[in-house]
């Protein structure tokens, strides 16, 4: 299942690069992923607190950092402990900028295994509330920051 949203942000794609790997600063501006505990490089280990919308706390996941092309491309994948098959995801983001001068900000979640089949309409509800979420709280900050 691939859940997907996106947003204009009116910030460079640096800008907007430099604020989504500053994984020490989530917790300041980021509703849906309150924090991420590691570095951003590739194959690394990081642990992420996700608070999805209408859910009253935080979950927290081991994820492992599997794509970094700066100022582009980031993503990070999970398994259920019982192992992929039961449950995973890979969460996406990208930085484009349009020949029009616009930059977008995309993220896409994708999600397999045998634990969506009874619940797979409320995730896809709640995990495109989070990511839009996501998209408001990024395009916030890095809009309120004075130029560089």
């Amino acid at each position: 299942m691939k859940i997907a949203t996106e947003v204009a942000v009116q910030a460079s794609p640096d800008k907007i690069w430099a604020t989504l790997i500053d994984f020490a600063a989530y917790p300041e501006w980021n509703r849906f992923l309150k924090s991420v505990r590691g570095l951003p490089v590739p194959d690394s280990s990081i642990e992420i607190d996700l608070q999805f919308y209408g859910k009253s706390s935080a979950e927290k996941k081991n994820c492992t950092l599997t794509g970094f092309i700066p100022p582009k491309y980031l993503s990070w994948v999970w398994s259920h402990r019982f192992g992929a098959w039961f449950l995973s995801f890979e969460h996406v983001f990208r930085v484009q900028q349009r020949e029009n001068g616009k930059v977008i900000f995309f993220q896409e979640m994708y999600y397999t295994g045998l634990g969506l089949k009874f619940r797979r309409r409320d995730v896809e509800h709640m995990v495109k509330l989070s990511l839009d979420k996501l998209n408001d709280d990024l395009k916030h900050r890095v809009e309120a920051q004075a130029p560089a």
